[in-house]
């Protein structure tokens, strides 16, 4: 028999979850180590109820809402229902056993009991800057080169931490106190959400609760149905590419969806995609779907939380050993480049049944890991930063400059200069816009950054290829916008070749990470020369930029728009390309 719930509680449900899922995140970035976690927040946190359905997940950050709607499907293969207590906490980062991004992310997840009764998990997934592996000179050919690999085990048992769990962590880490300390703060983030899901059980009853979250998820699948319905029946594809795999440079590596929407149903076909890379740029389908529910959030209405309901709309179909859905065991601690270019393929394909709604490339994600090779204490040193690309131009505004792609726009973030010079041996010597970076359009792309680090120790620099890998085909413009440009490393002005696995670095070198920028939207001879001018006098467009690509002449000295040459070059450049 079902339990009929007043509305008003219902909102209150909603909003209590929502604050639990806020009050998880400040406690896991608050006791974060290491400075990826707390300073660039590249973790995020979840609740699931008891049947491990996704209840609410932060939604500043988007990259994870497929690593927690996945766990149900792998967990109770290595643990029932009834081998679970109250006090136990289970820790894993195997990307092909629930975790789905790669094995740098642990997560750590936690059963809730009230009265007895399991009635949820809370869930926290962060990065660890060091989880073994190789340090930058070589390149993962399997899962098992990548890392320790951690299956569900439990990290807790009734309360009390497994210290040969925390031993064997430790041993496998260059910086074991950060990563300790990162896990720690995990739990911490788990445990405040079990005593706030208690307390809610507590004031309204666990049937209530229970059936609750039942609504909260059926309410989102209803809404995702009902904007679904708006959008034209029909099919459209798209695709893109990465430069490489890391090993095999001379093979570009495609990915490819077809979508299929017929009335409130939709299909996400991506068995066209290339096969698995040798090099660990794969990613696992529980990502890849992850990219259709933020396109499809993106796409219809932002305004919808993410939960189940949108794993029990969203259907997808993919191939078994392809780039995106490899055979268990193919490396993938490198899958940003991959995810991202395919959430800009999603948002590609459908943009193409809402034209309106469609938007040029993003920037994709990426960012910079250094390592310490000849430290003067003696202490190894791991420093990690995730860096800002930008979001492609709509048919409104131009695109989103120095912000983390589209998958990590509410939440990734560089962290503060000061606390980089204060705990690693290195200066930030240069943080700018990329002027001329943005794909020029009637709407421009967002610009990425340059950041300069110069160093005081001997150290190692990762270098995974350029443009994080889409120089080859860079992140694109629509309706007539051109692509952006991509970006490179470069050490003491010194560009460093793609094929090279890392650059070593002396003291006193200084290490150039320029990051990619957005694609634009519309002919960039249709843009408005003020706007252009703009750009210019705030430093995100040259005055060559201003002539090249928006064909806008602009006098160096009084720094005005030259309004009859700049009518003669637009009209021979349209004449041209007629």
């Amino acid at each position: 028999m079902m339990t009929k719930l007043d509305p008003i509680v219902l909102e209150l449900i909603h909003s209590k979850v929502s604050s639990i899922i806020e009050e998880m995140r400040v406690v896991l970035f608050h006791s974060g180590y290491s400075t990826v976690l707390r300073e660039s927040e590249d973790g995020s946190a979840g609740l699931l109820d008891a049947q491990l359905r996704t209840v609410a997940v932060s939604k500043k950050l988007p990259l994870h809402f497929g690593s927690f709607s996945a766990i149900g499907e792998h967990l109770p293969r290595y643990y029932r229902t009834d081998e679970l207590e109250e006090g136990d906490i289970i820790l894993f980062n195997h990307p092909y056993a629930g975790n789905v991004t790669h094995p740098s992310d642990t997560v750590v997840l936690m059963p809730v009991f009230a009265h007895g009764t399991l009635v949820a998990f809370t869930g926290t997934l962060a990065h660890k800057a060091d989880l073994g592996g190789p340090q930058a000179s070589t390149a993962a050919r399997d899962l098992w080169e990548e890392g320790l690999v951690i299956p569900p085990t439990k990290y807790y048992v009734r309360g009390a931490v497994n210290r040969e769990v925390e031993r064997l962590v430790a041993a496998n880490s260059r910086i074991p106190v950060e990563t300790l300390g990162d896990l720690r703060g995990q739990v911490g983030a788990c445990r405040v959400g079990a005593e706030r899901m208690q307390e809610l059980c507590g004031r309204f009853g666990v049937e209530i609760i229970t059936a609750g979250c039942a609504e909260l998820m059926a309410r989102v699948a209803g809404q995702l149905r009902s904007a679904l319905k708006s959008m034209p029946d029909g099919a459209h594809e798209a695709d893109g590419a990465l430069d490489h795999d890391v090993i095999s440079f001379d093979r570009s590596l495609r990915v490819h969806v077809s979508v299929t929407k017929k009335g409130s149903d939709i299909l996400f076909d991506f068995s066209g995609s290339d096969q698995q890379a040798r090099g660990p740029v794969n990613v696992v389908p529980g990502l890849i779907k992850n990219t259709c529910y933020f396109g499809l959030m993106a796409m219809t209405d932002a305004s919808l939380p993410f939960n189940h309901g949108f794993v029990d709309v969203v259907k997808t179909r993919f191939r078994e050993g392809t780039i995106v859905c490899p055979r268990p065991g193919a490396p993938v601690s490198y899958y940003v480049p991959l995810a991202y270019l395919t959430a800009d393929v999603v948002l590609k394909a459908l943009g193409q049944f809402i034209p309106e709604r469609a938007v040029g490339s993003s920037g994709g994600g990426g960012g910079v890991r250094i390592v310490g090779t000849g430290s003067k204490s003696g202490k190894p040193w791991v420093f990690m930063e995730l860096l800002d690309t930008a979001l492609g131009a709509s048919s409104k505004q131009d695109g989103v400059s120095l912000i983390h792609g589209t998958l990590g726009v509410g939440q990734f973030r560089p962290g503060p200069i000061e606390i980089h010079e204060t705990e690693f041996p290195m200066r930030i010597v240069r943080f700018d816009v990329r002027a001329d970076s943005g794909g020029p359009g009637k709407f421009r792309g967002g610009l990425g950054c340059t950041r300069e680090y110069q160093l005081l120790e001997d150290a190692a620099v990762r270098v995974r290829g350029k443009g994080e890998m889409r120089s080859k085909v860079p992140p694109w413009g629509v309706f007539g916008g051109k692509p952006a440009r991509t970006g490179s490393i470069a050490v003491n002005g010194v560009e460093v070749p793609e094929t090279a696995r890392e650059a070593v670095v002396k003291p006193g070198d200084i290490v150039r990470v320029n990051m990619n920028a957005g694609g634009g939207y519309g002919d960039p001879l249709d843009r408005d020369p003020e706007l252009v001018l703009g750009d210019v006098l705030d430093g995100y467009v040259t005055l060559h930029g201003a002539r090249d690509d928006y064909g806008v002449v602009i006098d160096s000295n009084s720094l005005t728009i030259d309004t009859k040459a700049t009518r003669s070059l637009r009209e021979q450049r349209r004449a041209q390309s007629l």
